[in-house]
Parts: C-alpha cells; structure tokens; sequence
C-alpha cells in the first residue's frame, strides 16, 4: 500500500533477498526501488492517454543514487515528468533517414510516428499541418520564415480563429523538432503570432449562440415523427414487395425507425456533444439514478476532466432511452452504426435532410447543445449550475448565454440597492 513518503523512508528501507519496490502516497507513480545490494533508486512510473506504461529512472547530476537525489528532488521530478509523460514514449531514436532538418523529412517521418502515439487528435493535426504547410515541405525548419506565415495568411479565407488553430500545430511540430529530436536548435516563429486583419477586427466573427426557437423546436420534432413513420411505411412495402416473390422479409421497424430520432432528442435534453453521444455506451447509463457518468470527451485531457461527469436525465431523456434500450440489445455502444455495429461517425445526410423537411437554416447539430444550455438560462437556472451541466471547464464558456437571462442584472440591482416600500 502507498504510503507517504519521508527522508527517513529511504534511510530506513533495508535490502532483502530479492529486489522490492515502496510507492509514494503523495506523486502517483514516484517509486523507491531497493536492490539486494542495498542501491536505491527513485523510479517514476509514465502512463500514456492509451494507457501504456512506461518506466524512467530518475537521474540527478549524473548519479540515479536515491541516498544523493532528496525527496524533495525526487518529487519535482517525478511531476515534471507525469506532466509531459510524451517526451519518454518515443520508442527508438531517430533513424539515419529521418535525422535530417528537412520539415517535410520530419513531417512525414518522426513526427507523424510520435503524433500518432502520443497525441489523441493525430487524426485531425496531420491533415491539418499537411493542408496547409506542405508548400514548405521541402525546406529546412530553421528557414522558415515570419514572411512565409505571411503569404499563407493573405491566401486563406477561413475564419481567424481557424487560422490560429493551423497556425498552432505548425509551431508545436517545430517545437517538437527542437525540445524533443533537437534536429534544430531554434526556429524563427517561436515568438511569432499571427495577427488579426484590420478589416477583421476582433468579436467580428463572434455571434450569439445559434439555439432552436419555439417554432423551429416544434417542425424539428414534428419532422422526426414523421421521418420514423415514412421510414417504417417504406420498410412494410418493401417486405411485401419480398413476400410477393419469395423473398425472406426484413424485420419490421416498430418504435423508433433508427437511431436518429433518439440521437436528436438526447442532444436537447443532455446538451452532449456529438462526439460524446456517439461514444456513448450502455454502462454509462444508470436508469436507476437516472443519469449518465461518462468521462466528457473534449475536456478529458484536463485535470478538471479527468474524472467522469454526471449528466441527469430528464423524463424525456430517461423515456427515450429506455425505449431505444428495449429495441436494441442494451449492451455495448447506445447508438452503434448501422453498417459495422462500430462507432457512429456519420449522421451528416440524415440531419441535413431533418432540416431540410423541418425547414430550419443556418443550424448546426452542434447547436442542439446551445439549445440544451440556452433553455436552462431562460429558465432561470443560475450560470454555475449551467455550467456544471454542459460541463464547462471554466465559466467564461457558458458566459455567452449570460444576455438570455431574463432580467438578472436588474434583479440584483433591485435586491441590493431600491428600497422597500
């Protein structure tokens, strides 16, 4: 069992026959490892996102001896390196072909294999760098230039913050090429950021949160009936089409015709992103506490997500997914895809001809979330607690729902300052 570690640890731990090892109550992960011989070591144990283990020796002015490293020593290590435990995964060292300065020779070669074991958006970054950079694919990292950033900027037309975000994953690819391979000592855009356009000024592209209106709420709910009835017609037609000439029928559709109505209509009462839903399994549903506890995708790299997240359910959520659960087997992913029975990844036609039949513009199946979090607010619900439920690591994120409030600024001014009659 871990214990708190003190100086007197080291001191008093005796060697035996055999090797042990003692874990440090207080940095998860530091170990003291005692020889027969009686040579202490402090070892610290790496673990990355896809749960692979690795072990480091820590190693102070040369010496590994943990007689000489303190605790204290021993412990701010150990930390440093749980924080960026990517820079003890590589594998191997670089190969010949790959020790070269050349950025498209790194791009396609060490840093694509260090991304894809280390990064959990390699599938997003990699296309990203590729789109935008591979014009610079045949230059030396160290050569490229504030003005190159400069002529890629003027030629693109995609919002600013898009621009930053590209921007961003070229950096850390040549920072990677500088702290982790030093294949070069610096480059010339580590104190460099792209700048805002004068006719691009700053709030510009921002809008308020795009949510469902009354209305719209109703044609979009009126559309998913009406989807699931055309769905089991076509289904009964055909199957008399297969009797008609011998053919094995295919089961009726009864209930829901398919996964998008109770997709849609947990979107509205969860406020979970798509990608959330999607990776939604079965055991994170607890019908009898009525909620969901899943760790929250895009935060889970965070310390603040880390931890699972309660979602309750409301009486629609709990309704809906109590009748997907009877259609389907209860077991594995909610909402599995149709074609593998693996991850959904793609509802893009269906929504799009949703909204087509609902007819709702300029709406996004990610605006479902805003409708979740936009109902809460005008609802009274105080911003906290709305952020605690679309799980926000910080509150700046749900202040964009602050002006649907109704009357809360004037309520305090009235609580605190008018008199009473």
């Amino acid at each position: 069992m871990a214990k708190d570690f003190t100086q007197n640890t080291v001191i008093k731990a005796k060697p035996k026959d055999k090797p042990y090892e003692l874990r440090d109550g207080r940095v998860r992960g530091l170990i003291l490892r005692v020889q027969p011989t009686g040579k202490k070591a402090w070892i610290c144990e790496l673990r990355n996102y896809k749960g692979k283990k690795r072990r480091t020796t820590i190693k102070v002015n040369g010496t590994t001896d943990a007689n000489v490293i303190t605790l204290t020593q021993a412990r701010h290590l150990a930390n440093a390196m749980i924080a960026h435990p990517e820079k003890y995964f590589l594998d191997a060292p670089l190969k010949s072909a790959d020790n070269t300065k050349v950025f498209g020779d790194f791009f396609k070669g060490a840093y694509k294999e260090y991304a894809e074991a280390n990064m959990r958006s390699h599938n997003k970054v990699l296309p990203s760098i590729k789109r935008n950079f591979s014009h610079l694919f045949d230059r030396d990292m160290d050569k490229i230039a504030e003005t190159d950033i400069v002529r890629w900027q003027k030629n693109k037309t995609v919002a600013f913050t898009t621009l930053q975000r590209d921007f961003t994953n070229l950096k850390a690819c040549l920072n990677r090429a500088v702290d982790t391979y030093h294949l070069i000592n610096s480059h010339q855009l580590e104190r460099y950021n792209i700048k805002r356009p004068r006719n691009d000024p700053a709030g510009a592209e921002q809008k308020d949160p795009r949510y469902l209106l009354e209305g719209e709420e109703e044609r979009l709910r009126e559309a998913l009936s009406a989807r699931d009835c055309r769905m089991q017609a076509e289904r009964r037609s055909a199957n008399q089409w297969r009797k008609e000439r011998g053919y094995q029928p295919k089961p009726e559709l009864s209930g829901y015709a398919d996964h998008i109505t109770p997709l849609v209509l947990l979107a509205v009462n969860t406020g979970l992103r798509r990608g959330d839903l999607f990776d939604l399994e079965w055991r994170h549903v607890n019908f009898q506490l009525r909620h969901i506890r899943k760790v929250i995708n895009k935060i889970s790299h965070t310390m603040f997500g880390k931890a699972p997240k309660t979602i309750p359910l409301s009486d629609e959520a709990y309704a809906v997914l109590d009748k997907w659960r009877q259609q389907t087997e209860g077991e594995g992913r909610v909402f599995p895809s149709n074609k593998s029975g693996g991850r959904l990844d793609n509802i893009d036609k269906a929504w799009h001809k949703l909204l087509e039949g609902a007819e709702i513009e300029d709406f996004r199946f990610h605006d479902l979330r805003h409708t979740f979090a936009s109902k809460l607010v005008m609802g009274g619900v105080d911003l906290n607690t709305v952020r605690e439920l679309m799980c926000h690591s910080d509150i700046k994120m749900t202040l964009v729902y602050a002006h649907l409030s109704p009357g809360h600024m004037e309520k305090a001014i009235s609580q605190v300052f008018n008199q009473k009659s």
